[in-house]
């Protein structure tokens, strides 16, 4: 895991998100524990950050923070994305606050006024608490337990480019080749000076077949190249993302995320 980590980080440094969400699904297949699971899901929240996926991003971050409320980024950041961890950090710490019953502790302003701060109301009476809810209370906290989340992407469509300029390239090539055998072939039509003898004939002859052949050569893996071109980008196109994940405090069930 640790292989795979520095290389996403090192994908991440390189501006090449989509490179790294790749060795992100590989390293996810190869998650062993919580430790793990909470690495992966904070680097995918900043890759899917710096994709503008901002609804993906927060369920990533959300899933992270649930393991490790109070973890911190591995890399510099933008303020936007800062601003945005954090908000979800304190979303996260409120929630598990709620569900483990702990009280706001500031009073209310009514509160403050209305209820004498040194003599406690007739009604208030000594509470004691039962054995089963001490043992609720104390009973420790269960990390949020991840149960999918699969992002798929595909790197086709971002190499599609490399078969395409080849093979535009090519083709361009051919049409010169193909030209200038034309030009070869009208010497012939018009009775062109150059040819003075027999031995300029067969040179021009010669010269022709070959700039022909190499012509029509070069135009068909041209047109080859530009046709793989076309199949990688339509295959290759993103598939659609499942952004949902399911998690426990202890006490309740959570779901958050979306639906492609």
């Amino acid at each position: 895991m640790k292989r795979h980590l520095e290389a996403i980080a090192s994908l991440y440094e390189e501006l090449e998100f989509e490179s790294a969400l790749d060795q992100l699904a590989t390293a996810r297949r190869q998650a062993s524990g919580p430790d793990d699971d909470f690495e992966l899901s904070l680097w995918e929240g900043l890759l899917m950050a710096e994709l503008s996926r901002t609804e993906e991003s927060s369920a990533a971050f959300t899933a992270a923070l649930f393991l490790r409320p109070d973890a911190q980024l591995p890399v510099k950041v933008s303020p936007k994305v800062s601003n945005q961890f954090e908000s979800l950090r304190k979303a996260v710490k409120s929630t598990q606050l709620t569900r483990r019953g702990v009280p706001n502790p500031s009073p209310t302003p009514r509160q403050a006024t209305d209820a004498p701060r040194d003599v406690p109301p007739p009604s208030a009476q000594p509470r004691i608490a039962s054995p089963s809810s001490v043992g609720t209370a104390s009973a420790p906290t269960a990390p949020p337990l991840q149960v999918a989340q699969e992002t798929r992407t595909s790197s086709l469509r971002s190499k599609a480019y490399i078969p395409a300029i080849a093979g535009g390239a090519l083709t361009v090539a051919g049409g010169i080749s193909w030209a200038l055998s034309r030009g070869e072939l009208s010497k012939f039509r018009n009775a062109d000076p150059s040819l003075a003898n027999a031995s300029d004939i067969d040179r021009a002859a010669s010269r022709g077949r070959t700039l022909q052949a190499a012509g029509v050569g070069l135009l068909g893996v041209g047109v080859l190249g530009l046709g793989l071109a076309t199949g990688m980008y339509l295959i290759g196109a993103p598939e659609k993302n499942l952004a949902m994940q399911m998690g426990t405090d202890g006490r309740s069930a959570l779901v958050y995320g979306r639906w492609p």
